[in-house]
């Protein structure tokens, strides 16, 4: 990667944004839905736009700074909240600002250096402006004829925002512009400001005691009481430093603490931000305390010279303590440890992503541009590693804790390239799960000074099936079974009713976790049909009613959830599997009554889980209480026929399939009739309000989220499953769908996943989506992208390679780490259907999937001690081999 000044990448970006706006077919090539297109290194190029927004994370650890194409910004930590969030059309809490002197009237022309706040004053000046997104930084860039401005956003790596703003002047002549700064921090344990908030927060204007042409500093204080006990004070600490050309020079500067004197008044706002129109604040106000809300604002003037430019950069760093205030007052802005600090973060980051790669070639069918993939491929790497890595409170409400089931999927796409960081994350998380193998629906980290975590002790009950399930492959792509020995706690259930929890004393190993969690689930086993009871609810959240009990006397009831009995089936073939391995003597049995209950748990699901109506069959998404009704039946409460997606799809991807493949054509119709312009819904119909003993799902929309919409998470489940039946061309055409920049609209981010597909024509929804980033539809496609289209299936004996025998285009190139070799994947359609594969070098032979209906190759963990493995997978109409058909 080539290091360059800032200056030269905005100019580098200034001159892809012409291209992009001058070449229609660049723009196609590139283009995405939503003004925004890939450009160089897989960067972001994002046009502000009137009917949705683009965002990005940046920070690590926990600490998420969200940026958006609009301007918008926030960020917090847990639950401290540095930046809070602006809701559509609000003030924003983040500004920057030039302003140009008017001939003859003393005045300024305001430009707003990001889309908001929006000013009339720009208006005869034909700006542009446009917002780039890199792995570790925004770049938000204004131009008009006589300047090219920019602010770039980037997060340090103790935590530090630093806002730089660069000025260049493109005359040949010098020019005079102010530059302005508006930052109105948070800085408290809280989600929302409430009139309260102001009484207990300063912000006051902290002279240098240097050079007199050094610019002041703020500090912000918070004080807030954590408890009746606990009382702290927060701080943030902003510093400035201005760089300038040879010919340009400061000509004077201002600083304000107070909102009301920056935007003019109580019944100001920075739509109309009178202070920038004057050129300056008045009398200054020094310090802000208890009667308003302060702010750290400047107005900046500077003489610009020709084809020079000037540099603003602002750090705003926090921390709890006063030596540590002082600390960080004391320490001087360095720009060159600035861009040595970016250049870093580009560096580690470009190196975090290197364990798992992928370049497809020409594409056979319209609809798929390979500059668009290639560079989506990346950006649906980095969500997952978001998702994976999170500390809560990402959405910042009080119950956006850290879902069990969301990490440990998210964890499961991430090991693929990254498993020592999946491995501490697993241990951390499996610390909250509790004594008898129950694990809470959400946990939230504790408390620095020792308190006890908040959780969500809703008892969904497939929470601990998904931690089975990831650490399972964590093991086949790793081989590290010494993780099976590591040790970690458990927490204990206080009060249900008042969800308190505490530490327990009880230690076990990785392997005693997964016991206590299998345990759980198979006690949950119904004695009648021998599936699973469904208690709080399944994967699908809004379905919260097949658990209600018709006895006042009993929380829960006999209502049971196909989807999770299919992953319990899973689990009990994957522990068994395991259980074997390690140590088949000592665990003899326990496989053995494993084994018991995988018979029983088989035999209700083809009982009870598959019915008729004449030569039709339905797999049903589950039942209540006594099995009084059904949910997706022939005749469902509502007296309607009903199609499950995901009691569909985990049929297949379970395993149970494989027994009898005659339900395929079962399965098959009902994916055909789930089908819609955005992919498989997750129920067909849809639920309309007050459907009796299904729950909360009732109260959406028709069309949105899980009732009735493409929910994305859940329709790449049934991609999965059409991969794994042998209908890749299928699978492709709901893949394609399912994309976010395959479509004309979208409201968020189109180079990340979104969660869902809205489509009500009565309510004029028609493509928009609840939200990007935190979702889990990442993780799954990304599963489904490595294990069905590339074809990587590691098993504990070795791998299987399968790439699908039909895809959108006609090579590829995939690497990843399998134990600690580079396995790398070179695939060419030659026009023919007879598959071969090579190995460095050496021809193979196949093992023919009756149920994926492929060749596919077996190496065996022998064949992973050396550092690379290469792997030649051609689809020819002849071979150079003679086909054949080991058995294992």
């Amino acid at each position: 990667m080539a290091i360059l000044t800032l200056e030269d990448r905005v100019e580098r970006y200034s001159r892809q944004y012409h291209a992009l706006q001058n070449d229609p077919q660049l723009a196609t090539d590139n283009g995405m839905p939503g003004k925004a297109y890939f450009i160089d290194d897989s960067e972001v190029l994002s046009i502000p736009r009137d009917d949705g927004d683009c965002r990005y994370p940046y920070g690590r650890e926990g600490f998420n700074f969200w940026a958006y194409t609009s301007g918008y910004m926030h960020g917090n930590e847990g639950l401290f909240s540095l930046f809070l969030r602006a809701s559509e059309g609000q003030e924003p809490k983040i500004a920057f600002f030039a302003g140009l002197p008017e001939k003859g009237t003393g005045l300024y022309s305001r430009i707003p250096l990001l889309a908001v706040p929006r000013l009339n004053d720009e208006a005869e000046l034909n700006i542009c402006r446009y917002t780039v997104f890199s792995r570790c930084a925004a770049y938000y860039i204004t131009e008009w004829a006589d300047f090219l401005a920019a602010v770039r956003i980037f997060v340090n790596a103790d935590h530090e925002m630093i806002f730089t703003i660069l000025a260049r002047n493109r005359t040949v002549k010098p020019q005079q512009i102010f530059l302005s700064s508006f930052l109105n921090p948070f800085l408290a344990h809280d989600i929302v400001e409430n009139a309260e908030h102001r009484w207990f927060r300063e912000v006051s204007i902290i002279r240098p005691t240097g050079s007199p042409h050094e610019l002041p500093s703020f500090m912000i204080k918070v004080n807030e009481d954590l408890s009746r006990t606990q009382s702290l004070s927060n701080y943030g600490i902003i510093r400035r430093k201005i760089v300038l050309g040879s010919h340009c020079r400061m000509t004077g500067h201002q600083e304000t603490a107070s909102r009301y004197q920056y935007v003019g008044g109580i019944r100001g706002n920075l739509n109309d931000p009178s202070s920038l129109k004057n050129g300056g604040f008045g009398r200054e106000k020094a310090v802000c305390a208890f009667t308003e809300s302060g702010i750290a604002g400047d107005i900046i003037h500077l003489e610009i010279g020709a084809d020079e430019s000037g540099r603003l950069d602002t750090v705003f760093g926090y921390c709890f303590n006063a030596p540590d205030r002082e600390r960080l007052l004391e320490r001087p802005v360095d720009c060159d440890r600035i861009e040595g600090d970016l250049s870093r973060a580009e560096r580690e980051e470009l190196a975090g992503s290197h364990g798992l790669s992928m370049e497809i070639g020409p594409a056979n069918q319209e609809w798929l541009r390979p500059r668009v993939w290639n560079a989506f491929f990346e950006h649906l790497k980095k969500q997952v590693e978001f998702c994976s890595l999170i500390k809560g409170y990402v959405q910042l409400a009080t119950t956006s804790l850290i879902g069990i089931r969301d990490i440990f999927q998210a964890l499961e796409g991430l090991l693929f390239w990254q498993p020592e960081v999946c491995r501490a994350k697993i241990l951390e998380a499996l610390g909250f799960i509790f004594p008898d193998g129950r694990c809470p629906r959400q946990y939230s980290l504790p408390p620095e000074n020792g308190g006890s975590p908040v959780m969500d002790l809703r008892p969904f009950i497939d929470q601990g099936a998904w931690v089975i399930a990831s650490i399972i492959t964590y093991l086949r792509v790793t081989g590290d079974f010494g993780f099976l020995d590591e040790s970690c706690g458990y927490y204990e259930i206080i009060d249900e009713k008042a969800k308190t929890v505490r530490k327990s004393n009880i230690q076990d190993n990785v392997l005693g976790h997964m016991l206590r969690i299998m345990d759980y689930l198979i006690s949950n086993l119904d004695s009648k049909t021998h599936c699973l009871h469904a208690l709080y609810g399944d994967w699908n959240d809004a379905l919260d009613g097949l658990g209600v009990s018709y006895d006042p006397e009993r929380e829960y009831g006999s209502g049971v959830s196909v989807m999770a009995s299919l992953q319990v089936y899973q689990n009990l073939l994957e522990m068994m599997e395991l259980l074997q391995k390690i140590d088949p003597e000592e665990h003899a049995a326990r496989i053995s009554r494993y084994r018991a209950t995988l018979n029983s748990l088989q035999a209700g699901l083809l009982e009870y889980a598959v019915i008729t109506n004449g030569p039709q069959q339905r797999i049903v998404h589950g039942w209540g209480d006594d099995r009084r009704y059904l949910v997706g039946s022939f005749n469902d409460p509502d007296n309607q026929a009903r199609d499950s997606l995901t009691a569909n799809a985990f049929w297949v991807l379970s395993k149970l399939y494989d027994i009898d493949p005659g339900i395929k054509p079962a399965i098959l119709s009902a994916f055909e009739r789930l089908d819609s312009k955005y992919g498989l819904r997750t129920f067909v119909p849809h639920f309309e309000m007050n459907t009796p003993g299904v729950g909360r799902i009732t109260k959406l929309p028709p069309g949105t989220a899980e009732n009735g919409a493409a929910y994305i998470h859940a329709s790449a489940f049934g991609i999965m499953a059409l991969f794994r039946m042998g209908c890749p061309e299928k699978a492709w055409e709901q893949l394609r769908k399912s994309l976010p920049f395959t479509h004309q609209t979208i409201s968020g981010s189109p180079f990340v996943m979104p969660n869902s597909y809205g489509l009500n024509e009565e309510k004029l929804i028609d493509g928009e989506s609840m939200a990007d980033w935190q979702t889990g539809s990442s993780n799954v496609i990304l599963k489904t992208l490595i294990r069905f289209v590339f074809g990587i299936e590691p098993q504990f004996d070795g791998v299987w390679i399968q790439p699908a025998v039909w895809m959108p285009f006609n090579s590829f190139r995939f690497r990843i780490m399998i134990r600690t070799t580079s396995l790398s994947i070179r695939y060419q359609n030659q026009g023919g259907k007879r598959r071969t594969y090579r190995v460095n070098g050496e021809n193979r032979g196949t093992v023919y999937d009756e149920v994926m209906r492929l060749e596919k190759l077996w190496l065996a963990n022998g064949e992973f001690r050396g550092t690379e493995l290469n792997i030649e997978v051609i689809d020819s109409s002849d071979s150079d081999i003679t086909e054949s058909h080991p058995k294992r």
